[in-house]
């Protein structure tokens, strides 16, 4: 069975290419880290349900899908990024315990040194502003959960990370670009409109803004979504970030659990 590795223990030496996996690592963002006993392998968990494992060794398969059904610290359903195939087969083998999802992430990268080029204008009326303190509550629209869902609280997010809104003619947000974390120099991008402002080129203006906003500090965005959503790739290629990987994503649900 895997055991919890506190920070006060020891540091955990793992760099992933998921800024969020590294969030947990570097204490930035709220998760915890397993280990085997030899700590031969990490199981890292963000408390969002995304997770990561350094395994290579088929042996180590049946104490991991043991530690996923009975560890009391793991929610009924979460998701393992970069997931072994091997280790996707052993779970299927098990579906009479866990039923599992697969589908393809693809990561891009912001690596240019010069921020997007603005091809869209700011609509008449409209503005792009950074979130801050005055602005913060309005985002509820959105129901992002940005308090808490990345972040610890939302004056941990006012001060350690950053995003910008589009406002309408009232000035009332519609269109969201802000970081889920930043760990190791790399920002995960989210960004969502409001349906009603959808397709109207905003989500391009406020992530250009990020984007910018990025470079100036010395952060690198990082944009991830699922393979088949093209409309997110689109975007992403079109205001200059660059692939860098696909993935496997494997859903876990524990039927195990009530």
């Amino acid at each position: 069975m895997l055991k919890e590795i506190k920070f006060s223990d020891h540091p955990v030496n793992i760099v992933s290419k998921f800024p969020l996996i590294n969030a947990v690592v570097s204490n930035l963002q709220e998760g915890r880290i397993f280990g085997d006993e030899r700590e031969t392998f990490y199981f890292v968990f963000h408390k969002a349900a995304f997770s990561y494992l350094t395994i290579s060794d088929r042996a180590n398969y049946p104490d991991l899908l043991s530690f996923f059904l009975q560890s009391g610290e793991l929610p009924i359903y979460f998701h393992i990024y970069d997931t072994p195939a091997d280790l996707i087969d052993f779970c299927e083998a098990h579906n009479d315990k866990i039923n599992i999802r697969v589908r393809k992430r693809i990561q891009l990268k912001y690596l240019d040194i010069k921020p997007p080029d603005q091809k869209v204008a700011v609509p008449h009326g409209f503005s792009v502003v950074k979130i801050d303190n005055s602005n913060f509550d309005d985002l509820s629209a959105f129901n992002l959960s940005l308090s808490d869902k990345f972040w610890r609280s939302k004056q941990d997010f006012l001060n350690n990370g950053f995003g910008f809104v589009v406002n309408n003619e009232a000035g009332i947000p519609v269109s969201i670009c802000y970081a889920a974390c930043v760990a190791n120099n790399a920002a995960e991008i989210d960004v969502a409109t409001l349906p009603a402002y959808q397709k109207q080129g905003l989500a391009r203006l406020v992530v250009a803004k990020f984007v910018a906003y990025s470079l100036d500090n010395g952060i690198i965005p990082n944009w991830d979504c699922f393979e088949e959503n093209y409309g997110s790739l689109k975007t992403a290629e079109s205001l200059g970030f660059r692939y860098s990987c696909t993935y496997n994503f494997l859903s876990i649900f524990n039927k195990t659990k009530k």
